[in-house]
């Protein structure tokens, strides 16, 4: 009999965004001591340092189910507590992927405007939403 090896499912991972200049970090059911080690291979020692100062941004509580934060450098980080099952939670995931949008573009300096921005806001929130889906 065969024995089945069980991929260990990716748990950290970069989206390119490859029509800004800004990549996406998604972390997904790590710890916080897990997410500061994966930060650390990642992000520049800096930017490491502004996510283990800020308490609020490294840590999440036992209530948030997820957290979105543009750092100094403009790298931007989606965390959620666990790989979403429910509707409920694939809206938690939407609600991050949101935020991190909003970061980006506010960066670029396209602020969210009906009939003259929203439409590339919704392909950014598509491409993101469609990437992160891909991976979990």
């Amino acid at each position: 009999m065969q024995k089945r090896i069980r991929k260990k499912k990716r748990k950290n991972f970069i989206i390119p965004l490859v029509v800004y200049p800004f990549d996406i970090m998604v972390s997904i059911g790590e710890s916080d001591d897990e997410f500061i080690k994966s930060c650390t291979k990642i992000l520049a020692k800096e930017h490491v340092g502004e996510l283990k100062e800020d308490e609020v941004v490294c840590r999440m509580s036992q209530t948030q189910q997820g957290r979105t934060i543009m750092l100094s450098g403009n790298q931007t980080i989606i965390r959620l507590k666990s790989k979403p099952q429910s509707a409920r939670e694939y809206g938690f995931m939407a609600h991050e992927v949101f935020h991190a949008v909003t970061f980006i573009m506010d960066r670029v300096g396209m602020k969210l405007k009906l009939m003259t921005s929203d439409e590339a806001y919704a392909y950014l929130v598509g491409y993101v939403t469609e990437e992160v889906y891909k991976r979990i």
